[in-house]
């Protein structure tokens, strides 16, 4: 963040301030709420009074941009309501000077180059670096990314454009630096090959397609895609001689549409205040260690991963500018198979308006061609209800631009570096909140009582709670008393967790069948261990207490427990110590009972 004034650039102060300074230019001429500016300042390194710093640090910036003011139209910082506004003419602050530069060159007609070069020589000349450099925190990474994303797309339609006229030697050097910083942009690679072959210095493209290949390979474990390969033939042939005579790329246009994938956000979301503080700090790109940031969700069924996940990813739209892919893996699905990764690859390279070439090709091959097209571009990817890692590590995008966001039902360890957010039950209050959110907080408020007997009898689980809320709205003359009832009743509390298609016993049966129906023994055996245990009634267990109902040894009953802990079939709060919460026990007791094959 810098300011210039007569040619010169000036000093704002310490870093603080000039966080508060970019949080208000960012949104030039727009009104910045405090809260929203705390958060871009501080982030989740709020201190106790973050008003009070933020107002000395207005009072210091207006003095400070009124000693600065030497322009004709002064720079004015007012207060707006709940917040402020930076009163600039936005063709002052770089970045949306570079927008409208970016948008000018779009909408110029193709004949008209000169228009078309002098808006990219200007856009490229405000190009002075990494973005707000000397700022941290993850709204100043959000921006930098988007602002970086922008840019890499602008110097390829410039150096296109500059090839064309037969400017090959400002392209090599400046790309060339560039590069230096962006080494897995291929497009840019490519067009830097391409100058260095019209200079004749064909020796120096060869290499750096050598350089750019070992760089790709060592942080992306691929190959480059195939347009920098056909490239690279082309130059040992010796056919790249000569002008440039390609498409020149517009920035800011795809050749295929942004995919935007995720489902609808819900309107009505309590709590995980916590968890999407855990979401937004891990989806924080690992440029330096060139791995792809991702964050695994998992919990119970009913605890809500999948609105989580949308509710977040909807959140982090601004920080993928390129798009988001969504997918639902079916891994947890009753009467429907896991999606497998070929089946998934193809559903992904089709969101990217590219088919699979033909009905042979391996997964390795459709991986490696995924990781091609998402090579350099800023996309969220969200994996919904995986089975286990096999089944998502070749769906990985590679590379440090994109971001993964997966849901499952038990934590995907063999992923690798993963950030593991575990989601369990709301609390007593925001189940509460939910259900007036969801049924009425008139209805709610008249029956107190009531609705926390039925948050109870739901366990606090978002699913149950949306269901039993459904009912009621359903029902308008029931009192909450009378679901209150129902619930009570052990014999009729599923069946009153069913509205409209849903129900809360569809979703257990998702985690039981993924073990009764196993091709591996061990994993049978431990769904009849699951039903017998719940027909028995026992609400804690202990490893003696297991081994005695399942007429095993401890250590045998406990390996079986542990794999039950695993598909959140049970809970264990302490070594030896285990519980199946009354909606699963319910469910259990439903199985035991239930024909041989049902």
């Amino acid at each position: 963040m810098d300011v210039e004034a007569d040619g010169r650039s000036l000093d704002i102060g310490p870093l603080q301030r000039r966080a508060v300074l970019a949080a208000l230019a960012v949104d030039a001429g727009n009104p910045v709420s405090l809260d929203a500016l705390t958060e871009r300042v501080w982030g989740a390194q709020t201190p106790e009074a973050p008003r009070s710093a933020l107002y000395a640090h207005v009072a210091r910036l207006r003095r400070f941009l009124a000693t600065a003011d030497r322009d004709i139209q002064p720079v004015r910082l007012s207060r707006h309501a709940d917040g402020y506004v930076l009163n600039i003419d936005r063709q002052q602050v770089d970045l949306h000077r570079v927008t409208q530069l970016v948008e000018a060159c779009r909408v110029a007609p193709v004949p008209n180059n000169d228009t078309r070069i002098v808006a990219l020589r200007q856009a490229m000349d405000l190009w002075r670096g990494q973005p707000l450099s000397n700022l941290a925190g993850y709204w100043a990474v959000k921006i930098r990314r988007s602002a970086e994303s922008q840019l890499l797309g602008v110097a390829a339609a410039w150096a296109a454009e500059e090839l064309r006229l037969g400017n090959a030697e400002v392209v090599a050097d400046r790309l060339a630096r560039i590069i230096e910083s962006n080494p897995l942009a291929e497009p840019l690679v490519a067009l830097q090959m391409r100058a260095l072959c019209a200079l004749g210095r064909t020796s120096e493209a060869l290499q750096c397609y050598a350089v750019g290949r070992t760089q790709i390979a060592e942080q992306l474990g691929m190959e480059p895609g195939p347009e920098l390969r056909n490239l690279h033939v082309a130059v040992l042939r010796g056919e790249l001689d000569g002008t440039y005579a390609g498409s020149v790329v517009s920035p800011a246009v795809s050749a295929s549409p942004v995919p935007r994938q995720l489902p609808t956000d819900v309107v009505r979301f309590v709590g995980r205040t916590r968890e999407l503080s855990r979401i937004h700090e891990g989806l924080m790109p690992l440029r330096q260690q060139g791995l792809t940031p991702i964050v695994g969700i998992y919990g119970a069924v009913g605890v809500g991963k999948s609105t989580l996940a949308v509710h977040a990813a909807h959140q982090l739209v601004d920080a993928y500018p390129d798009g988001q892919l969504y997918l639902e893996l079916r891994g947890c699905s009753v009467g429907t198979a896991p999606l497998s990764p070929m089946d998934a690859l193809a559903r992904l390279l089709r969101a990217l308006g590219v088919d699979l070439p033909s009905a042979s090709m391996q997964v390795d091959e459709a991986a490696a061609q995924f990781r091609s097209l998402m090579a350099g571009r800023r996309m969220l990817l969200v994996f919904d209800n995986a089975a286990d890692a096999t089944q998502v590590r070749p769906l990985l995008p590679g590379g440090t631009g994109c971001g993964l966001l997966v849901t499952s039902r038990q934590p995907l360890t063999g992923l690798g570096d993963v950030c593991q957010v575990p989601v369990g039950p709301l609390a007593v209050d925001e189940a509460v909140t939910l259900l007036g959110q969801l049924e009425g907080a008139d209805r709610v408020a008249a029956e107190p009582e009531a609705a926390a007997a039925i948050a109870q009898w739901c366990e606090f689980l978002p699913l149950a709670l949306r269901i039993a809320a459904a009912r009621l709205v359903a029902r308008p003359g029931w009192p909450l008393a009378e679901l209150r009832d129902r619930l009570a009743d052990e014999h009729q509390r599923l069946d009153n967790l069913e509205a409209d298609g849903i129900g809360l016993r569809a979703s257990l049966a998702g985690s039981y069948h993924q073990l009764s129906d196993s091709k591996d023994p061990a994993a049978r055996a431990a769904a009849a261990a699951f039903a017998l245990l719940g027909a028995s009634g026992e609400p804690e267990l202990s490893r003696s207490t297991a081994a005695r109902l399942l007429a095993q040894s401890e250590a045998c009953a406990e390996r079986i427990l542990e794999r039950l802990v695993d598909a959140q079939l049970l809970e264990t709060s302490a070594p030896g110590t285990y519980r199946m919460g009354d909606l699963m026990r319910l469910y259990a007791r439903e199985r035991y009972a239930a024909p041989q094959g049902n």
